[in-house]
């Protein structure tokens, strides 16, 4: 049987091979693929059965094999079976065989059919078949199909009225045989009247002993008949209590499924609220920061101005007074560092503020994140309750089944009794009417009886044997369906081995790249000591030699070419002034954020013009009271200046290595949800490649911003050590 519907091809498909692993098979490849729609079902020399991916697929999803779908026609058993059925029951054995296998081949061949439609919609909605296995196997008959919902055709719609129909036949069935037997028994009654009054002188004792038979006949038969009424009520009662129980059970299914659907809409709406809070959090602290960072830009720029007014105030009260000034000069010069220092303080006063308000926001995040995965735990635990309710409500609904299949069962044996009762009766009556016949009729009523005798047993016979041969073909069933569960077992082993592998692989990944960052963070944090260790050694022998001489590595990195001596760190030169001076400043009417290379840029522009303003007032003071100051006063400066430079570099390291740590920390904790989201992640390989390949977009952007990080440390410790040198 060759069905005309063509395949449906939907790209490549991965399929988990059960003796080979993993491969990959195209629906188009050279000529038309072979699928459940379009084989041939007569065929079972065909090399391959099948070849579509899908197909393939569905198949080992439902422990199929391909040979299971092939039609085998009664020759087939014949000769499968042992002596060749030469009896007429072997033969029947083997039709029987023949008609089971081919009404499980239709419904097997039915599952799968609709298991590979349910792959194609998952792969175009990028979906999974929401079907269990559990569920399809036990939708072996329209009856299973309909109670469950699956598979729902016109035939399985109207089960349940061809239920109701059959019971009707049965009663109206009832009523026909009781009438019959009740015209039968007056038939009786009559006859027996006119034998009485016919030889009621010559067999009075025969006569007495037939009625007491016939009463006694009489009241089984009123027995028998009250019963099959009893029992007729019973089974009536327990249809109708079966059916209440079937729509409970699809209520609370349906019910169950509408929870659920409300639950996951609460949990999506609760995400995105959270998500929108976070967001919003997050722009709002963004916002404070940059209005801190405006408004510390404009307080820097009024202190610059004031203190370039006092500048000029200062030297233009130097040139008029001269030496009665100097005195108030070095006052206010005094003045103004003990007011610089108190601002840095603030400054760094407001960084640990913001500091503590950043951290404390980062633990109200991390509460979130924890409440969120305890959230999703817990609704976890509930899906698992669900499907264990699930389960056992399945159990019970296949419970319930085999209940009612014993009971057609017993239906059918009673009807089988009643019919050898009529059968019986009908041979007592013939056996009655040839009562005033001679001997002949004797002897051929005896024939009839030893003849009835042997058809009972016959038929017996024939029962029993029936009876075994179903026993025997169940227990052939049950073995096929039990090397269809192992089969599924071994298919869905094999799938979570690979998705295990998997995992580890990717983890080890992020195992190396941890390490890696660990490894990258100690080689910075001990160049940075080494670099520190060789400037304090420097600064050290510039005490000595009065010469700045840095080692080689350090001045190719900052930009300096040879070392200079302690008169040239004190006296700039003119072309370090006019380069200072020739730095523009950014415009100030602009209100967009600057790059971290213009606030650098901005930051050394500013330093050195405050350096060039304070070599200038250095140089028109020992121009205008060169005589008043000795070597020693200079020595002590220098001496002075050294430690200051010192502590300003050990600070700045510091805070170097806070910030680099503090990065550092953050992306460790990126690192660990996305671990986490990763094992909350949907079991659809398409979506966890998805998310994947943004976590290591995410990744390769921490990585580069860690790198300009560092770049940026580099370079500011750089430009410090050029403005320490120029002083």
């Amino acid at each position: 049987m060759l069905s005309p519907s063509r395949a449906c091809s939907i790209g490549p498909f991965n399929i988990a091979d059960s003796g080979f692993g993993k491969f990959e098979i195209r629906d188009n490849e050279d000529g038309e693929a072979i699928t459940l729609d379009n084989f041939d079902e007569t065929d079972a020399m065909a090399d391959p059965i099948l070849n579509s991916p899908r197909s393939i697929e569905a198949c080992r999803m439902l422990g199929l094999e391909f040979s299971e779908l092939i039609f085998h026609p009664l020759e087939y058993f014949l000769s499968s079976s042992k002596g060749f059925c030469r009896t007429l029951e072997d033969r029947e054995f083997a039709a029987k065989r023949a008609a089971r296998y081919e009404k499980n081949r239709q419904i097997q061949l039915r599952n799968v059919r609709a298991q590979r439609h349910e792959l194609i919609e998952a792969q175009l909605q990028k979906l999974q078949g929401l079907m269990s296995l559990k569920t399809r196997t036990f939708c072996r008959s329209p009856v299973g199909a309909a109670r469950l919902g699956f598979g729902i055709t016109p035939k399985c719609c109207s089960t349940e009225a061809q239920a109701l129909t059959v019971i009707e036949r049965e009663k109206r069935e009832l009523e026909r045989i009781q009438q019959r037997q009740a015209l039968e028994v007056q038939q009786m009654l009559n006859f027996e009247y006119k034998l009485t009054e016919l030889q009621q002188e010559r067999e009075r004792k025969e006569i007495e002993q037939k009625r007491r038979e016939e009463l006694l006949v009489m009241e089984r038969i009123q027995r028998q008949r009250e019963v099959d009424e009893l029992k007729r009520r019973r089974e009536i009662e327990r249809a109708e209590q079966h059916r209440q129980e079937l729509q409970v059970a699809k209520q609370q299914a349906l019910e169950q499924r509408r929870d659920l659907r409300r639950r996951e809409q609460r949990a999506k709406q609760e995400e995105a609220r959270r998500l929108r809070d976070a967001q919003l959090s997050e722009r709002e602290r963004q916002r404070h920061h940059e209005e801190a960072r405006k408004q510390n830009e404009m307080q820097l720029k009024a202190r610059e101005l004031a203190e370039k007014q006092a500048r000029n105030s200062a030297r233009i009260a130097n040139v008029l007074h001269e030496k009665d000034l100097q005195r108030s000069a070095q006052l206010e010069e005094a003045a103004r560092k003990q007011q610089l220092i108190d601002e840095r303080r603030q400054a760094l006063e407001y960084e640990r503020r913001m500091k503590e308000e950043e951290g404390r926001l980062q633990g109200l995040r991390k509460k979130e994140a924890i409440e969120g995965v305890q959230r999703q735990l817990a609704m976890i635990e509930e899906k698992r309750r669900e499907q264990l309710q699930e389960k056992e409500r399945l159990a019970q609904l296949r419970l319930v089944q085999r209940e009612y299949e014993k009971e057609q069962h017993l239906k059918a044996q009673q009807r089988e009794e009643r019919r050898l009762e009529r059968e019986r009766r009908s041979a007592y009556e013939r056996m009655e009417a040839h009562l005033h016949e001679k001997q002949a009729a004797v002897l051929r009523k005896t024939k009839m009886k030893a003849m009835a005798a042997q058809r009972m047993q016959e038929y017996k016979h024939a029962s029993v044997r029936a009876r075994l041969q179903d026993a025997k073909l169940r227990e052939e069933e049950i073995q096929s369906a039990l090397q269809r569960k192992n089969r599924q077992d071994e298919y869905r082993a094999k799938l979570l081995l690979s998705r295990i592998e998997t995992d580890n692989h990717r983890i080890e990944h992020l195992q190396e790249q941890r390490a890696s960052l660990i490894r990258r963070r100690q080689e910075i944090k001990q160049r940075a000591g080494r670099q520190k260790h060789e400037i304090l050694e420097s600064f050290y022998k510039m005490k000595v030699t009065k010469k700045l001489n840095l080692p080689k590595h350090i001045r190719l990195k900052i930009g300096i070419g040879r070392p200079r001596s302690a008169s040239e760190a004190l006296y700039p030169t003119q072309s370090l002034q006019t380069e200072s001076k020739g730095v523009e400043r950014p415009s100030g009417n602009s209100r967009r954020p600057m790059s971290a290379v213009a606030r650098r840029s901005r930051c050394a522009t500013i330093s050195r013009q405050r350096i060039t303003s304070r070599e200038r007032q250095n140089t028109s003071d020992t121009d205008s009271c060169c005589g008043s100051h000795s070597a020693e006063s200079a020595e002590e400066f220098v001496n002075f200046a050294d430690e200051k430079i010192i502590a300003m570099i050990n600070d700045l390291q510091r805070r170097q290595n806070e910030e680099l740590l503090e990065v550092l920390q953050e992306e460790h904790h990126a690192e660990e949800q996305r671990e986490h989201l990763l094992h909350q992640a949907s079991a659809d390989p398409r979506e966890r490649g998805r998310i994947e390949r943004l976590f290591d977009i995410e990744r390769g952007l921490a990585s580069e911003r860690i790198m300009q990080i560092t770049h940026r440390h580099e370079c500011t410790l750089a430009a410090m050590m050029h403005e320490l040198q120029a002083i």
